[in-house]
């Protein structure tokens, strides 16, 4: 019986300072919220940002190679751009060239491989 009694005087005396206490905890925890929210808002932004950016730079990619490809058929002249067609004239070129002699192996493979086969 004294157990309960004492009890029920730390209960009593203690009560307002845990409800004082769980109070601000409440308080704490909301305020944790909202900048959690916040700081979820911005991320986002960010986020949606970069994905405008990606997109930007997409087209821009886009149209650059569209526009090359209309100046190196003559469709487009741009003066300030003609040191990039020269450069993209000789890229072209040599990307034939390696075409060209990839073909050049596979005949010359498809050759032997038939003179083998006569012998």
């Amino acid at each position: 019986m004294e157990f309960k009694e004492d009890m029920g005087n730390i209960i009593k005396k203690y009560q307002p300072s845990v409800r004082k206490t769980g109070k601000q905890l409440a308080k704490a925890v909301k305020a944790a919220e909202e900048d959690i929210a916040r700081m979820y808002r911005v991320a986002q932004a960010q986020v949606e940002i970069q994905m405008t950016n990606l997109q930007k730079e997409k087209l821009y990619h886009a149209i650059g190679k569209e526009a090359a490809g209309m100046m190196l058929k003559g469709e487009l002249e741009i003066p300030v751009f003609d040191k990039y067609i020269k450069k993209l004239k000789t890229l072209d070129t040599t990307t034939q060239k390696k075409k060209n002699a990839i073909i050049a192996i596979g005949r010359s493979k498809r050759k032997k491989n038939s003179s083998n086969k006569a012998s």
